[in-house]
């Protein structure tokens, strides 16, 4: 999957940060394959991004619905986006379409409704009314 430049910049910035404090580190630094690891380079425990964000969003008066929720809300956002399911499905890591569609149909179902109300309206197939006075079809709205 491709990542926005946006992302890919944060990414490079935080690698070059970490780099900057494996130098600081000297040999107490642990070198392992990890972008995100405790300030010595050590894996992070697997509960730490939980915490931080949970810590973050109290600090800041947010309700907290927990790390997977940011994962709904990536899979919706593209979903919302007309992104088509195979993408989305991609994007998400799923080996089968069928796992995207049986989670996010209703996601789905409402993007469609969207988009077939969106061709409706250019399309002119909106509610009409008779036009007593001329005897012409009009729309309501006019």
């Amino acid at each position: 999957m491709k990542f926005p430049d946006l992302v890919m910049d944060l990414l490079s910035d935080w690698k070059s940060e970490q780099e900057q404090q494996a130098i600081l580190m000297g040999s107490k630094w642990v070198n392992t394959d990890r972008l995100f690891t405790k300030d010595n380079g050590e894996p992070m425990f697997p509960t730490m991004p939980y915490k931080w964000l949970e810590k973050l969003c109290e600090r800041n008066e947010l309700p907290f619905y927990g790390i997977h929720s940011i994962r709904h809300f990536y899979a919706s956002s593209l979903i919302n986006a007309n992104v088509d399911v195979a993408t989305v499905s991609n994007a998400l890591g799923h080996s089968a379409i069928s796992t995207t569609t049986g989670i996010y149909l209703h996601a789905f179902q409402e993007a469609n409704a969207r988009a077939s109300e969106a061709i409706a309206s250019v399309l002119n197939f909106g509610p009409k009314k008779e036009d007593t006075a001329k005897g012409n079809r009009e729309d309501i709205a006019s």
